[in-house]
């Protein structure tokens, strides 16, 4: 483990602990989260607490405020004010900004007056704490109403946001605005780069903080941003994807010797989720959070009514493959119909904070396709998805149709995503998206 985590224990049942040897005798703290990145943070946390345990203790308020009245460090000034707190005027270098944030830490109220130097008129730091002492957690929350007003940000979009602020707060404390600098900003990435996370989800954490304080300085609670510029660049052979599946690897997949093994005959979300992402296209979010009333019936044909985007209030029909309608997953749909008519298709499987696929994910990437020796990395649940594009594409299955049936995909010729040619396309009559969808022929080894 990095020397900086060397102190982060995860125990059998996935609970993190941070823990200490004195003397021989090891003691544990209990982190109280199974998230390895809160765990990282919490413990990076304890962990600078710990190594400076032994340093000199740092100067009560009171000291610096004497130090100053004496003129022993006299570069800005120090007024008390009625309640308590402080006036501070004179901040022209790092070292007055260094040292007016002791005073921060140990008196809640300050009045700021900074009139920067002829010789360095525009020290960033000392501007940034100018006139912002509102604090982290008292901002954050009028941001997160104000997000939740926009159909764009999900309530696991604004989870992950409020996570990313506990995250930053326990790591850093709930400092003014004024005081959370570059210096704390990149601290932060690092800690999320050490852990080895993918850049799409160190950006996203990145991006939250970076919105916060773009909304922040707009309603005049802070003065700049230190997270502008901190996102990882991308190239393309940075971007994930997904390769198809093989016809051996399909048929080690469902191949009746091994199948049984990773289906749990007591969660057919495991039986019958990958199965139904062989036939349908979807993402397996899309059919692990599907409820009981998103399958409907029109003209004869049986179809997964799912939104036609991640921000659309639109519906996409996927009609059932003849596989599909032939199988006994119909008979497991009649059985939930009838127990719980208004739940969900897979009960058994509830949100997170990475949705309703997360164990469905885990189990078939790092548990069955390891054991049937399918290795590769680009080689996941999502390569269903990748299967049924790419082979109806082989079947030259018209393109609109195709996208009618699994929503975008990237095309490397032409953008059929385009306003232009999405506004010119009318709803697919669901017997012509069933006859297209039946056009797949790829077929499991294994009878479902």
């Amino acid at each position: 483990m990095k020397k900086s985590l060397q102190h982060l224990y995860r125990d059998r049942r996935g609970t993190f602990y941070f823990r200490v040897t004195i003397s021989g005798k090891t003691l544990k703290r209990s982190l109280h989260t199974k998230i390895q990145e809160l765990a990282t943070m919490r413990a990076s946390s304890l962990n600078w607490h710990w190594s400076v345990m032994a340093q000199p203790k740092e100067p009560s308020v009171a000291e610096i405020l004497r130090s100053a009245q004496q003129g022993k460090t006299k570069k800005f000034d120090v007024e008390l004010t009625p309640g308590g707190g402080a006036k501070i005027t004179g901040i022209n270098s790092d070292d007055d900004a260094r040292r007016a944030g002791e005073i921060i830490k140990q008196r809640g109220q300050i009045v700021w007056e900074t009139a920067p130097s002829p010789q360095n008129p525009q020290n960033p730091r000392a501007n940034a704490l100018s006139g912002h002492a509102k604090r982290f957690s008292k901002a954050t929350p009028a941001y997160i109403l104000e997000k939740s007003l926009d159909d764009a940000n999900r309530d696991k979009t604004l989870d992950d946001k409020e996570s990313t602020f506990r995250m930053f707060a326990e790591q850093f404390g709930d400092l003014p605005l004024g005081q959370i600098d570059k210096e704390k900003a990149v601290a932060f990435k690092k800690l999320f780069v050490a852990q080895n996370l993918s850049i799409t989800r160190i950006n996203a954490k990145i991006g939250h903080m970076s919105d916060f304080f773009s909304y922040a300085i707009g309603h005049g609670e802070a003065g700049f941003n230190p997270f502008a510029g901190l996102r990882i660049p991308k190239n393309s052979q940075s971007v994930e994807h997904f390769e198809p599946f093989t016809t051996e690897d399909l048929d080690r997949i469902f191949n009746p010797a091994n199948w049984p093994k990773y289906a749990l005959k007591n969660k057919p979300h495991f039986h019958w989720i990958p199965f139904l992402l062989l036939y349908t296209g979807a993402r397996p979010e899309e059919l692990s959070s599907v409820k009981l009333d998103q399958i409907r019936r029109e003209h004869g044909v049986d179809f997964f009514a799912l939104k036609a985007g991640k921000n659309s209030n639109s519906i996409r029909k996927i009609p059932f493959h003849k596989a599909v309608a032939n199988s006994a997953f119909m008979d497991y749909l009649k059985e939930r119909r009838a127990a719980d008519p208004g739940g969900m298709l897979f009960p058994k499987l509830h949100p997170s904070k990475n949705g309703y696929s997360k164990n469905v994910s885990r189990r078939f990437n790092e548990t069955y396709l390891p054991a049937i020796d399918i290795r590769e990395s680009a080689k996941r649940l999502y390569s269903f998805r990748a299967t049924f594009i790419t082979r109806m594409s082989e079947l030259n299955v018209n393109t609109a149709m195709l996208m009618a049936l699994v929503g975008h995909f990237e095309q490397s010729a032409l953008d059929l995503s385009s306003p232009h040619f999405k506004n010119y396309q009318g709803a697919k009559r669901v017997t012509a998206l069933k006859d297209t969808i039946d056009l797949f022929d790829v077929v499991p080894s294994m009878a479902f």
